[in-house]
């Protein structure tokens, strides 16, 4: 298991190369203030014992020096390269994502295309399903205002099936909550509608995690997030029906696991709680600041997300009764899942956990743990792996809004509806 890192930053961003040397190599600024180059990181290179880094650290320029990178791979390092000047030095995995997306349709293979083709229809159809998502969660807001029972349950779902089985009940039931949201804000439609759609837009990536929706279907996110759920869950059943060394393995897992999507679900608690403050709609200045919390916060979720995924993957593939693969998976991710850092384990949502840390009373566990890696059984996962890469991007994202919903709203919003 890799170091400990003082911040997410400092352990940088996940690239999301597909060269199996770099396939977990990370980017981030250098600690040096006159270096003028991104560090990479090959994490936990060497091995861990808990008790110092083994992670292999070189300039981002000499990652070529160091091992091919081949087609989309070299490209992506270019790019990543340019956008030292271009983003003046930020990094986050929002940024590095929609990088990993230009160049896959640019320069990857046509699954590359094909999966990022996939990924940016979904994007666009998460911020329509955010603004459903976020009306409805006003509508819940203000439903006490309104006296409206039928406001408490509503949902995107809800709205939708309206849609389709009645327009005019939509139109109806939308008109309905716009005017509490009106009322308890005291602004305008075409304000109230401008503002949401701004919030729809920053808040799509992690929709579903504000609003409380265990589905996870909207934002992409909220979608590993989702994947994160399921690692966390498989490998717990597995392990807690396994050896004693497994199931010392799975604490170990289990306890990362937990405290990255506590972290997660408090920094979206945080955005909720600030998206249904109506002072922040009173005037611009206090807008402006929610729409900073916004930005901040989801990059924090994003954080405590990123590189996830691959393990997720990398346990979702195994076939259920393939034994020794599985105990292989268990191996890698206790050898390569990052650490909480210093400032995600200051949050109180993970701190409670600290009494209850195994990793280092397990340390002997993890240790031994490593001595069961297999080269031949990790490519065979490898393989696995690279034939699923979409898996984030196939999970059902229920209906996307139809034009009819554009138009119910547009009507909804409209002076004197």
């Amino acid at each position: 298991m890799a170091v400990q890192y003082k911040s997410f930053r400092d352990r940088g961003v996940y690239v999301g190369f597909h060269g199996r040397t770099v396939e977990l190599a990370r980017c981030r600024l250098p600690r040096r203030a006159d270096a003028d180059d991104y560090e990479a990181l090959i994490p936990n290179w060497a091995g861990s014992d808990l008790g110092r880094s083994n992670d292999l650290v070189m300039m981002f320029a000499d990652l070529p020096k160091w091992t091919d990178l081949i087609g989309r791979d070299d490209v992506l390092h270019r790019r990543i390269m340019e956008g030292r000047a271009k983003y003046q030095g930020h990094l986050d995995p929002i940024m590095m994502r929609e990088l990993r997306l230009e160049v896959d349709v640019e320069a990857g293979d046509e699954t590359d295309r094909r999966q990022a083709a996939q990924e940016m229809k979904i994007a666009a159809q998460d911020v329509q399903s955010s603004f459903l998502e976020v009306l409805a969660m006003f509508g819940r807001r203000f439903a006490m205002l309104t006296g409206n029972r039928e406001l408490a349950a509503v949902d995107r779902k809800v709205l939708l099936s309206l849609s389709e089985e009645s327009p005019e009940a939509m139109l109806r039931l939308v008109r309905i909550i716009v005017g509490a949201v009106v009322q308890g804000t005291k602004i305008g439609r075409d304000a109230l509608q401008a503002r949401l759609d701004a919030l729809s837009e920053f808040a799509s990536p992690i929709c579903s995690i504000v609003v409380r929706d265990s589905s996870r279907s909207v934002g992409y996110l909220s979608r590993q997030l989702r994947l994160l759920e399921a690692l966390q869950q498989g490998v717990a059943a597995y392990c807690a029906e396994n050896t004693e060394e497994l199931r010392e393995a799975g604490e170990v897992i289990d306890f990362n696991l937990s405290s990255f999507v506590d972290y997660a679900l408090s920094r979206a608690e945080t955005i909720r709680q600030a998206m249904l403050d109506e002072t922040y709609y009173l005037n611009d200045s206090r807008y402006d600041g929610l729409i900073a919390l916004i930005r901040e916060e989801r990059i924090k979720i994003s954080f405590a997300l990123d590189g996830w995924a691959s393990h997720a993957t990398r346990w979702l593939t195994v076939d259920e009764d393939d034994t020794p693969t599985r105990n292989a998976v268990i191996a890698y991710i206790l050898r390569n899942m990052p650490a909480p850092p210093s400032e995600l384990e200051d949050d109180p949502a993970v701190q409670a956990r600290r009494d209850r840390n195994p990793m280092v009373l397990k340390a002997g566990a993890v240790k031994e743990f490593h001595s069961w890696m297999d080269d031949s059984l990790d490519a065979e996962i490898y393989k696995r792996v690279m034939k699923v890469r979409d898996l984030t991007t196939t999970w059902d994202q229920g209906p996307a809004p139809t034009k009819r919903v554009d138009s119910v709203l547009e009507k909804a919003f409209s002076d004197g509806a």
